[in-house]
């Protein structure tokens, strides 16, 4: 079976606009913006280029995506905001051997 974008749980926010729920100073380009996500892992971003090619980028580089870890970002430290996340998106049930970094 093909799994549809639409049996996964996607979440999409305007970055645009997010400076302002965050009360940060309003965002640059969009790797800027995603320089402030809360994890260092989830901050990844997938656009198509003129070539219809997908273009992956990520402000922290993507070694720790392959790494098993989920990481609290320096620039956005809210112990309580991602403790709150590991426990609603179930994080260390659906991968166990995965590595919380503080």
């Amino acid at each position: 079976m093909i799994a549809s974008v639409l049996d996964f749980p996607w979440s999409v926010k305007n970055q645009a606009r997010m400076h302002k729920r965050n009360y940060d100073r309003p965002y640059k380009p969009t790797s800027d913006a995603m320089s402030y996500w809360v994890e260092v892992e989830t901050a990844l971003g997938a656009a198509l280029d003129n070539s219809g090619d997908v273009i992956l980028m990520s402000p922290f580089g993507f070694d720790s995506l392959f790494n098993y870890t989920v990481t609290m970002n320096s620039k956005r430290p809210k112990p309580q905001g991602f403790n709150e996340r590991l426990t609603t998106k179930r994080w260390l049930q659906i991968w166990p051997r995965l590595v919380v970094n503080t």
